[in-house]
């Protein structure tokens, strides 16, 4: 999985009050986990929020523990993400 990255690029604008994106530093390390282990991942390690301009874009492993708040602002928050993968993915995923 570590060959995997995962592109978001920001339509509009993502401030603290449309709901930006937060992830657990250093938690793709960990690999697929389950929902106790990720909920004390995310209390061990802390969460950051990550606030995204317009036109901005931001590149993550998809393992890192990740999720974003509901928005509380006018924005549309539109969000393009991608996937880049080898050909050949591993663990029979197609």
């Amino acid at each position: 999985m570590r060959e995997i990255v995962a592109v978001r690029l920001h339509v509009d604008g993502c401030s603290s009050n449309d709901g930006p994106l937060k992830v657990v530093p250093g938690s793709h390390i960990h690999g697929r986990t389950g929902h106790d282990t990720a909920l004390a991942l995310r209390d061990t390690l802390g969460e950051v929020v990550c606030p995204v301009g317009q036109g901005g874009a931001s590149l993550m492993s998809p393992l890192l523990l990740h999720s974003s708040s509901k928005a509380t602002g006018q924005s549309r928050r539109r969000v393009l993400h991608f996937l880049f993968a080898p050909r050949s993915l591993p663990f029979g995923l197609r």
